[in-house]
């Protein structure tokens, strides 16, 4: 029976407008379901693939605003990189100002300690005795290195810059300081040592033979007790004659007593006396150094023979020379 219901037609009816024929479609039972099936099993297929087209599209859609949410991550996480090298950049940069003004600093420091070894020698001997430096004690250590390496992040890397910047400061004020006070030191040297170039402590002439010390004495011409102002130093005719001190020419004379002589203005009221000189080398007014040959040894005025008269005067008054003369000739000169 169902068979037969499957089987049975049906009769579709299309009437058109006015003058038109009727036209009529007879359809089983079963191309009318077949027909409805299949229309329904296309529009499900197509319902199917559209929600799965959709999916795919949504999809898309998400992964692309992923992506995009990822890329502005990294942009900004390479701008960020990128201002962290600029700033490391600029601190290396900063570093090596510094540096460079340590080097010259140091470059400084040293041409003035030469300066200073110059001046003062001895204490380069006791520079050495002390011992090498810290650093060189370290850099010349033996032995070996290891340990666990711990990478250095971005943090400890600024922090490392920020402290080696602050130690070159420091570093810069402890050498500006120390450049000052070497300076300091250096002109107090310098002035030492013009005042010891002011000062007589030579002898002024080749020969260390003293014919007459300062003081009393029997007169070689009258033979009476009289009183002796400089010494006598005898020497050979024309043998040089030397300034004992650094100073200024005060005059250049003659007479019958002292025969030819020179007066060396030297300093704080301090003059030296060269007497019975055979012939001046000097004029008023020039200025000398310690140890320039002034004169010839000689005999004139009032002299038995070869010899030079060494006087100190000290604020106008005569004085023993003795104090103003090296320790190792009046050694030589006690000996004799």
């Amino acid at each position: 029976m169902k068979f037969t219901w499957f089987q049975s037609k049906l009769t579709f009816v299309i009437i058109p407008e006015a003058n038109g024929s009727v036209i009529r479609l007879k359809l089983s039972r079963a191309a009318l379901w077949c027909t409805a099936s299949l229309m329904l099993l296309l529009f499900g297929t197509t319902c199917m693939l559209s929600i799965r087209s959709l999916h795919s599209i949504v999809s898309v859609s998400l992964m692309s605003m992923e992506m995009k949410g990822q890329t502005a991550m990294l942009e900004q996480d390479l701008h960020r990189k990128n201002a962290a090298i600029e700033r490391l950049q600029n601190d290396i940069y900063a570093l090596s100002k510094q540096a460079a003004e340590v080097r010259s600093q140091m470059e400084r420091m040293k041409r003035l300690e030469q300066d200073l070894h110059k001046l003062a020698p001895a204490s380069v001997e006791r520079r050495k005795a002390g011992g090498p430096p810290l650093s060189a004690a370290v850099s010349a250590g033996t032995g070996g290195m290891g340990g666990e390496a711990f990478p250095v992040t971005e943090e400890q890397t600024h922090e490392l810059a920020a402290a080696t910047g602050i130690r070159y400061t420091e570093l810069h004020a402890e050498m500006k300081e120390l450049a000052s006070r070497l300076g300091q030191t250096k002109r107090q040297l310098q002035e030492k040592q013009e005042q010891r170039q002011r000062t007589p402590d030579i002898w002024p002439t080749l020969s260390k033979v003293v014919t007459s010390p300062y003081g009393y004495r029997r007169d070689p011409f009258t033979k009476k007790l009289s009183f002796h102002r400089g010494i006598d130093i005898a020497g050979k005719l024309g043998d040089p004659v030397y300034a004992v001190a650094s100073g200024v020419v005060h005059s250049v004379a003659y007479d019958k007593l002292h025969g030819h002589n020179v007066v060396i203005e030297h300093d704080k009221g301090l003059r030296t006396w060269y007497m019975h000189l055979n012939s001046a080398q000097v004029n008023q007014g020039d200025k000398v150094d310690k140890g320039q040959a002034i004169g010839e040894l000689g005999t004139t005025g009032r002299s038995t023979g070869p010899h030079l008269h060494y006087e100190v005067l000290l604020s106008g008054k005569s004085t023993n020379p003795a104090p103003y003369m090296s320790s190792d000739n009046r050694k030589k000169e006690r000996k004799k």
